[in-house]
């Protein structure tokens, strides 16, 4: 299996990456990357062994600073991507409009990931057709959470 989805996580830690919690939108563009699935198979062990590492060195590099600091990573199912993020808030207040889950270990998120057999694509059969019934809620995502400072 190809590893190069935890070569991409790991060089999360090569981004410029900047604490401004008084603007949470520059926050938000200087420290949110996103990932391509690769279209070959996804190592999930070594992509949550990545994910894993990013959080402590990113503790160890920005941990005796001012805190709360969060680490996270989720899967946009939309997009086909896994999203990694470093914010100025406690795990508990990420900022995400629809429901979701906060994990202290990345094995969902990759599970996900790689079960994602067309990252970015919704296929003609998983389509439904349009009713006036509201569509139900669909169910919490997992997010891979790690507090660098409190």
């Amino acid at each position: 299996m190809s590893e190069a989805l935890a070569a991409l996580v790991r060089s999360f830690l090569d981004e410029p990456l900047r604490l401004t919690p008084d603007d949470p939108a520059a926050e938000w563009h200087a420290n949110t990357v996103w990932f391509g699935v690769p279209d070959e198979p996804v190592d999930p062990a070594a992509v949550a062994a990545a994910l894993e590492e990013v959080g402590r060195r990113l503790r160890v590099r920005f941990g005796a600073g001012p805190g709360p600091v969060t680490f996270y990573a989720w899967h946009d199912g939309q997009a086909g991507q896994l999203r990694c993020a470093l914010r100025s808030v406690p795990p508990d207040e990420l900022p995400f409009g629809g429901r979701h889950v906060v994990l202290e270990r990345p094995d969902a998120v990759v599970a996900l990931i790689a079960a994602d057999r067309h990252p970015g694509v919704v296929l003609w059969e998983e389509l439904s057709p349009a009713t006036a019934e509201p569509a139900p809620e669909p169910p919490p995502f997992p997010v891979f959470a790690v507090p660098i400072a409190v």
